[in-house]
């Protein structure tokens, strides 16, 4: 995706698009960091009562827990191209990478964006775009990382690891 954008001229660390209220609420909410997990926490995110032991499953709770369908967060999503959800996902990936940096800069992190086009019905089609999270470590660093992020045809990804 760094080349469809470069293509576009899109330098999203330095264009800014408003966020819709939904967003702004998501990336506002606060960050729970306990029990070594990181989970915003929303509506429904909660750090489990059991320990969850093992990294690798640490990694897969935080990335299932700290997901984020933008197209969830827009209203009236007939009304907008596929461009305007990447757009938003890319504001709110950019806002969270910053606000992870800053508020646990001793910690590390690696943000996805993944953007597809989704026929929805006859009626419209939207864009898909999906900002997710999870914890980098040591013994679980290659946790759900993508090899070869050219090799995805159908769908764009962006990969941002911090504090790394």
């Amino acid at each position: 995706m760094d080349g469809y954008l470069k293509d576009l001229g899109y330098n999203f660390w330095e264009k800014s698009v408003d966020l819709t209220d939904g967003l702004n609420r998501i990336i506002k909410c606060k960050i729970l960091n306990e029990k070594d997990l990181t989970i915003l926490n929303s509506d429904s995110q909660f750090i489990p009562e059991v320990p969850i032991e093992n990294s690798n499953d640490k990694c897969e709770y935080e990335d299932s827990e700290n997901h984020f369908h933008i197209d969830d967060y827009v209203a009236h999503r007939i009304n907008y191209n596929d461009l305007h959800f990447l757009g938003l996902g890319l504001e709110f990936t950019k806002q969270l990478t910053k606000r992870l940096e800053k508020e646990f800069p001793k910690n590390q992190y690696r943000i996805i964006l993944s953007f597809g086009k989704v026929e929805d019905t006859d009626v419209y089609e939207f864009g898909n775009c999906v900002t997710r999270f999870y914890s980098i470590r040591e013994d679980a660093e290659k946790a759900f990382k993508i090899d070869d992020l050219n090799s995805f045809k159908e769908e764009g990804i962006i990969e941002i690891e911090i504090n790394n």
